[in-house]
């Protein structure tokens, strides 16, 4: 509950909101999508819409229209025909970290356009490291720090760049 708390105190410090960005693909990401509060029906039945982790995953499924991923989580497992483009790959850290899952067969099935979704990025040391870690891999070349998730692209066409925005 201690590291949750100076980790807490830590974003603040450190977050900004969109007037801090310079990318152009995050400043409408943020714009558009993080601090867009219109109210949308959910993307997929499944999803409730009622936290606020939800909401922001519900409008994050919108502006990409996210059609195939991969989840990895204590409640789903990922199951999506290896022949479609996987759009996104939600990883719940706690379950990644206890089940070894390896990063580099995950990068193996994405591309350019593929969003990698981070959730409890702050809920112990260990999802913390995993989320350095992340930031630190040459591959991901935009990663975000939302608190609430953890956001990693690959696009090859930007500069290397880290953002911690609050939303």
């Amino acid at each position: 509950m201690l590291f949750q708390i100076k980790s807490y105190l830590k974003f603040l410090w450190n977050s900004k909101n969109e007037h801090g960005v310079h990318s152009p693909f995050v400043f409408h990401l943020v714009t558009k999508c993080f601090y867009d509060k219109t109210e949308l029906k959910p993307y997929f039945p499944e999803f409730q819409n009622k936290t606020n982790k939800e909401k922001l995953l519900n409008r994050l499924f919108h502006y990409f229209e996210f059609r195939e991923g991969l989840y990895f989580s204590k409640n789903k497992i990922a199951n999506v025909s290896t022949n479609s483009k996987i759009d996104f790959i939600f990883i719940d850290s706690t379950y990644f970290n206890a089940n070894n899952i390896a990063l580099a067969d995950l990068l193996s099935q994405s591309n350019n356009d593929t969003c990698f979704i981070f959730d409890s990025i702050y809920s112990s040391p260990k999802n913390n490291l995993l989320w350095k870690t992340i930031i630190q891999n040459p591959s991901f070349t935009v990663t975000i720090d939302t608190y609430l998730f953890g956001f990693a692209f690959i696009r090859k066409e930007q500069e290397k760049e880290h953002f911690v925005i609050r939303v």
